[in-house]
Order: C-alpha cells, then sequence, then structure tokens
C-alpha cells in the first residue's frame, strides 16, 4: 500500500522516503551516458559511431550460401584492409553481411580474400558515399532534430503555457535521445538515415506521454481526485502506450527482416524503455513537486 504526505514523503510497505529522490534514477543514467559518449569522443573526435551514409566511405552487402560469422569475416579482413564494421542480416531464405569500409579499398579483392578465406559469396551490391554528400546528410540530422526539439518546445510552451512543466518536457525528452544514442553505441548499433527516423519518432513518442502526464496533473479538475490518484490513472495509461508499441517493435525483430527494418524497431524500443523511466521517475516527480509547491490539486 502506498501513502502519502503533504511533506513530499512516500510511504511504500511501511517504508517512508521523499518521492523526489526518484530523479536519482534518471539523472544517473544520463550522467553516465554524457559520460560515455564524452568518453568515445576524447578517443576517437566522434561522440557517437556515423553510419556510411553520414561519414562516407563504402558499403559492401554480400550474400552468403550459409550463417554469417561476423568475427571470421572481421578475422579475414581486418588484418589487409584496415578499419572496417560488418553487420550480418538475414532474410526470407536468405543470409549475408553489410561491410563498411573506407572509400579507398578494392572491394574486388574483399570479395575475393573473404572465398579464399571460406565465406562463400553468392551475391553482392555495392554502395559508395562521398564525404561531400555524406557531410550534406549529417548537417541535414542534425537541422532535423534541433528544429524536432524547437517544435517541440513551442508547442509545449503554447498548450500549458507555465515554465516549469513545458521545460520538464523537453528535459525529458533531450534525456531519451542521449541515453539512447549512448546504449546504441553499447549494442554496436550506429547512428545513420534509419535511426534518425527512430530518433525523431521517439521525440513524438516521448511528448505522446508527457504531454498526457501534464494534462491530467494541471487540467483534470474532477472532483475528489487526488494528486497520487491522477498520476496513477496517467501512469496506467502512459504503462499501456508504451508496452503496446514496444510489442509492436519486438514483432519486427522476430520476424525475418532488411536489416533497417531492425535498425529503426531496436532503436524505438531502447528509447521507449528508457522513455517510461524518464517520463515516471522524472517528469512525474518535477510535476508533482511542482503542482504541491503551488498548491494544485
Amino acid at each position: 500500500m502506498i501513502t502519502t504526505s503533504n511533506d513530499y514523503k512516500i510511504n511504500v510497505k511501511g517504508i517512508e522516503f521523499d518521492y523526489r529522490v526518484l530523479m536519482v534514477v534518471p539523472l544517473l543514467m544520463l550522467l553516465i551516458s554524457v559520460g560515455f559518449m564524452v568518453n568515445k569522443y576524447s578517443q576517437t573526435g566522434e561522440w557517437f559511431e556515423r553510419s556510411i551514409e553520414l561519414r562516407g566511405g563504402t558499403l559492401l552487402n554480400i550474400q552468403t550460401d550459409g550463417e554469417v560469422s561476423v568475427p571470421l569475416i572481421e578475422d579475414i579482413l581486418s588484418d589487409e584492409f584496415g578499419s572496417i564494421s560488418v553487420r550480418s542480416f538475414r532474410g526470407f531464405g536468405t543470409h549475408g553481411a553489410s561491410i563498411q569500409m573506407d572509400a579507398s579499398v578494392d572491394y574486388e579483392e574483399v570479395i575475393e580474400r573473404l572465398e579464399d578465406g571460406g565465406v562463400g559469396v553468392q551475391d553482392f551490391s555495392l554502395e559508395n558515399v562521398g564525404s561531400s554528400l555524406s557531410s550534406v546528410f549529417w548537417s541535414q540530422a542534425q537541422t532535423g532534430i534541433i528544429i524536432a526539439f524547437i517544435m517541440m518546445g513551442i508547442i509545449a510552451f503554447i498548450v500549458f503555457r507555465t515554465f516549469i512543466p513545458s521545460i520538464a518536457i523537453i528535459m525529458s525528452a533531450a534525456s531519451d535521445i542521449i541515453i539512447t544514442l549512448a546504449v546504441m553505441q553499447v549494442f554496436g548499433i550506429e547512428f545513420s538515415l534509419a535511426s534518425l527516423g527512430a530518433l525523431l519518432m521517439l521525440i513524438g513518442y516521448s511528448v505522446d506521454t508527457d504531454i498526457m502526464l501534464t494534462s491530467r496533473l494541471l487540467r483534470d479538475t474532477e472532483h475528489g481526485i487526488s494528486m497520487k490518484d491522477k498520476i496513477m490513472r496517467a501512469l496506467k495509461t502512459g504503462l499501456t502506450m508504451s508496452f503496446t508499441s514496444i510489442g509492436a517493435m519486438a514483432a519486427l525483430l522476430i520476424i525475418p527482416l532488411p536489416a533497417v527494418l531492425v535498425e529503426i524497431a531496436s532503436v524505438i524500443m531502447i528509447g521507449l524503455s528508457i522513455d517510461i523511466i524518464n517520463t515516471w521517475f522524472f517528469n512525474s516527480v518535477i510535476l508533482r513537486w511542482y503542482c504541491e509547491s503551488r498548491g494544485v490539486s
């Protein structure tokens, strides 16, 4: 049983604590994520790994006659061709891998080396992205995210016309993006045009739950409903929305699909899981603190 008092205390099964301490969890996640990305920048000059569309190079997609061993391909190619990135993929009855390498590498030599190493290449496709084109894509990607946050902030201020709730929505969405980018690096998911689309969708998901929560707490004037009950109602609705979306994305991971769809689904699942923590451990605490300090009930 959970009970509350007016001095920011909450009692959970006999254990009493200040509910504002819950903010430590998302703030610690954010701090660790920023530290991870700063460390990566100090080592590589990049905050996170970018795909070939955003940094330039050559992408060789090979179709093989059996299961692909990523470590085997890396062992075969890394000594002779330097820095490469290998990712396996599966389709309906097909197997293959995507190999990212510098534009100066001869793809015919790569295919020959793979076949000599025991990798049966049945078919392949080649994709070259020049540095000038990739820089345009990268610039547009940054612009897209900035515009998304600006529009999100404008809408939040127009709808609620109060500073703290609006800022809480923006901070929660920004934290979602930063932590998701860090977790993507842990799982070896590069920042690509596909993941950019997923992150923009994640901003929409995040704002959706945050605005629903803020509306319930600030605008629900039903008589006799306590702040705790408002939060619990919003929690039930929000978790239903989030888990429904996570379930839909999980279905894309179960069914063999192109790598682009798998990447989008993976990023959205990561982001939605993080958004649950940010929304209910950070944004809801900020809003409740704000409402109680202003005497809103």
